[in-house]
């Protein structure tokens, strides 16, 4: 007996460092989310009774949450890592609460596999990832349920105790724990009526842990006054079979195409899985069920009224599917012995595969990153943007906020749109006001596609003000819009350019130019009309290495034919650089005839060659 306890605590140890170590790979890699950011900003930065009181109706998440997070920042430091490590570290309870369960359920071999499979859940290990409370709420209401089926089986006071304290817990960290305090109470009055006594105890206990709810859940801000709306989307009762058990099972960085296949296997084999197990525990089977199902239902009841219908939302009945799969591994009712063991590992080793390939994209393919790439967002402007600039960001998004604190992005930051239902008029009326009281006004991070006013400060600043520059970090467009004939230059190049009568047309005041992000020059000139014809010409900028053909070009009228100020004009040159080989080359600029393809002429020469630019 010693032995076999010695072996399962070696195993359920290697299973939680192995889930420790796939929860700490690249666990910094991506920038945090929106939300992530909020907590460090907010929940971890900010004195603790700051965000009771003001963070609560806000961000409403359960008390335990923030003084969590707010402890652990205190010890331990508040930068991107050291947050991300709480739920990494907490949520590896889950290991050896899933193989107690499964013990419970199915034996050792029963355990066995479900904590392997919790190890390597991609689902909980991206919010293992991720600084929120869901992965950590996601090993307490396991743990809570497991305590409950104990106090229920051996009704100890000890271990009603630990199953109060554990539910407290659970629903400290969040609120949605209440529907798994629903399902174990639909379940205990449905198995357990007749046993009166173990009932009265059962009672006391959820009175008990009301009595601890109260202070908190029942607070007159909280229940009526917090305008919360939710964030994500509302009921798609479709969704809870394409979109949910899937996600809850396998994690959503799968593509489509795999999707769309594996939801219809997943359910055969959890409904499979959850037969099995009725033929042997009808009890454990029904409360597998309640909770696998019941939250789902409820929380699309209240998405409903909230915006609230993602499946991060029950993440507690994460693992329900892991058990029932590993009912469907471990009972399949085949009498060959070899017959049954090769099924069984065919199953296992498809949802390793499956859990592989998700984990995968999630940990390198870009397209399913939780977040764009705000650190080399930051960086940019931080490079850029000068004191007297606004900087606009689209999407109200906290980790924009935060990453251009962490890289000190100087000049004004606002969000607009504020929110997806600022109107029109107060967007346009905050643009007119405070582009006139800056130098520049930058542009970044589209707002959601679901936002009807998403477009109104582009248009405007399209409209209103001269695009000067257009580019991109990967995912993330950036746009700078200045007042139309701002004549401030960094370069002076005082050159005039003359038509063959000796007349001179133009004059080049100055220039900027900067390598993009994104593979493109981009340069300002500066010109000085002298004459009405200026218009008439058109500009050439070639970029020019060691072979007399350009490696790049941009050609276009001035101001792209717009009529010409008499007064010093900005005209703006894109080069794409994605097919020219690094190395030194020529910046030069002319200006020729359209019609005759004539050049003009500036210092006995067809061109000015400005600077000499080095390409990587």
């Amino acid at each position: 007996m010693m032995l076999r306890r010695s072996t399962s605590l070696f195993v359920v140890a290697a299973l939680t460092l192995l889930g420790f170590a796939l929860r700490l790979y690249q666990i910094n890699h991506v920038p945090l989310r929106g939300d992530e950011a909020f907590t460090v900003i907010h929940w971890v930065r900010e004195p603790l009774a700051d965000t009771l009181a003001n963070i609560a109706t806000i961000d409403p998440q359960a008390p335990l949450s923030y003084a969590l997070y707010n402890l652990w920042g205190t010890l331990t430091g508040t930068g991107e890592l050291t947050v991300r490590f709480l739920p990494a570290l907490l949520n590896l309870i889950g290991v050896p609460v899933l193989y107690a369960l499964g013990k419970q359920i199915g034996g050792r071999r029963f355990g066995y596999i479900a904590a392997f499979l919790w190890a390597i859940h991609p689902y909980q290990i991206w919010h293992a990832q991720d600084a929120r409370n869901y992965a950590i709420w996601a090993a307490l209401s396991p743990l809570a349920a497991w305590l409950a089926l104990r106090a229920l089986a051996y009704n100890r006071r000890i271990d009603w105790l630990l199953y109060v304290a554990a539910a407290a817990l659970a629903g400290y960290i969040y609120y949605l724990e209440l529907f798994a305090l629903v399902v174990l109470n639909l379940f205990v009055f449905v198995t357990r009526w007749r046993e009166r006594r173990l009932l009265l105890t059962w009672i006391a206990a959820q009175i008990a842990i009301g009595l601890i709810f109260a202070p908190w859940y029942l607070q007159e801000r909280l229940l009526f006054s917090s305008g919360y709306g939710g964030t994500t989307g509302q009921l798609d009762p479709p969704l809870w079979l394409t979109w949910f058990i899937p996600t809850l099972t396998f994690g959503e960085s799968l593509p489509a195409e795999v999707k769309s296949l594996l939801w219809i296997v997943l359910l055969i084999a959890l409904v499979f899985g959850w037969y099995l197990l009725w033929q042997r525990q009808r009890k454990i089977a029904l409360w597998l069920g309640l909770l696998g199902t019941l939250p789902l239902i409820l929380l699309g009841i209240v998405s409903t009224r909230l915006n609230v219908f993602t499946p991060r939302y029950v993440l507690a009945a994460a693992p329900v599917y892991t058990l029932l799969l590993t009912a469907l591994i471990v009972f399949l009712p085949l009498r060959s012995v070899s017959m049954r063991r090769m099924v069984s590992g065919t199953i296992i080793a498809l949802t390793v595969a499956v859990s592989a390939f998700s984990l995968y994209n999630y940990y390198f393919v870009p397209s399913y990153y939780k977040s764009p790439d705000w650190r080399a967002l930051a960086t940019y402007l931080a490079q850029r943007v000068q004191p007297d600039d606004l900087v606009i960001q689209g999407a109200a998004d906290e980790a924009f906020t935060f990453y251009a604190r962490e890289y000190d992005v100087p000049g004004d930051l606002i969000y607009l749109p504020a929110n997806p239902r600022q109107s029109a008029e107060e967007i346009t009326a905050v643009l007119s006001a405070q582009t006139a009281a800056h130098r520049s006004t930058w542009y970044t991070v589209n707002p959601p596609p679901h936002w009807t006013n998403r477009m109104v400060a582009l248009d405007w600043l399209n409209a209103a003000m001269q695009r000067v520059r257009q580019t991109s970090i990967p995912t993330v467009p950036i746009a700078q819009y200045m007042a139309w004939g701002h004549s401030t230059t960094r370069e002076s190049v005082p050159v005039i350019f003359s038509a063959a009568s000796g007349s001179a047309v133009i004059e080049l005041i100055g220039f900027e130019v900067w390598q993009e992000p994104d593979d493109q020059l981009t340069l300002w000139l500066y010109w000085h009309p002298l004459t009405s014809s200026a218009a008439d010409y058109k500009v050439f900028v070639h970029l020019i290495g060691t072979q007399p053909q350009p490696a790049t070009q941009d050609d276009q009228f001035l101001l792209d034919g717009l009529p010409l100020p008499a007064d010093v004009v900005r005209d703006i040159y894109s080069l794409p650089l994605e097919n020219v080989s690094a190395g030194e080359y020529r910046l030069m600029v002319g200006l020729y005839d359209p019609q005759t393809q004539a050049r003009l002429t500036a210092q006995a020469s067809d061109s000015v060659t400005l600077q000499t630019v080095t390409l990587p």
